[in-house]
């Protein structure tokens, strides 16, 4: 009979380039567990406690500070040692008094930053998708898994970003998608790097959407689900620094 389930350890030659482990000393490290981000643009949460902000030294260490219930993400508590944490995540060390948000950096796709506490509360969130559903409201899914019946008043569009309030998933400002504000580059070379929006071209059948982007004088075009916007004259909150 064949195997049953996802695998629970993954090659660390195999694991995501980004992920800053120590892929030579050790075969196996886990898999992260089905959950809001895919396995290639997130870490598993015993990950990133264990092996990149170092508060513990092994698993077992991580894992049962996680099953306390001593670490939250998204203000949420998550008793899942191998739960995916990715873009704009908010991850809280109440023990520590420490708070982080995990972002792209110059050449990696996510890292872990440290934030002062007035913004454990906040993150920005890309829209996916706009539908219509029953009663003719219109629920908006984002590029966190989560999803929200929006009020009347409320239109966005995909692209577009909302600066929510967690976990009550209240939208406190809205950034469209826009010439003029400034956006994060999340995938590609250019990772980590922030530009002005110059100008935006509708996609067709057989190209994405595409946008220009000033980065410190140099345009550079780029399809739209590689960047997410961040503000207009400045970010609405903090996105760079050191963890």
């Amino acid at each position: 009979m064949g195997r049953k389930g996802e695998d629970k350890q993954t090659k660390r030659s195999k694991a995501p380039s980004f992920w800053a482990i120590q892929r030579k000393k050790y075969s196996f490290t886990v898999t992260a567990s089905p959950g809001p981000h895919g396995i290639d643009e997130s870490y598993p949460l015993v990950v990133l406690i264990r092996d990149v902000l170092k508060l513990v030294n092994t698993y077992r260490e991580a894992s049962n500070i996680i099953r306390d219930g001593k670490i939250l993400v998204d203000g949420v508590i998550r008793k899942d040692p191998d739960f995916p944490v990715g873009l704009m995540d908010v991850l809280q060390v109440p023990l520590l008094k420490n708070s982080y948000r995990m972002v792209p950096n110059k050449g990696s796709v996510l890292v872990p930053i440290k934030i002062p506490d007035s913004e454990n509360s906040q993150k920005l969130c890309r829209v996916r998708a706009k539908t219509t559903v029953r009663g003719g409201k219109i629920q908006y899914g984002f590029h966190d898994g989560r999803s929200i019946l929006a009020e009347s008043e409320t239109d966005l569009s995909p692209g577009d970003v909302c600066l929510l309030e967690i976990p009550s998933q209240k939208i406190k400002r809205v950034i469209a998608l826009k010439n003029g504000v400034l956006a994060l580059i999340v995938k590609g070379k250019r990772v980590g790097m922030i530009g002005q929006i110059k100008e935006i071209r509708s996609g067709t059948v057989t190209r994405n959407k595409m946008v220009d982007l000033d980065i410190e004088g140099v345009i550079a075009e780029l399809p739209a689900d590689m960047i997410i916007a961040v503000g207009d004259g400045e970010p609405l909150i903090t996105i760079t620094g050191g963890k």
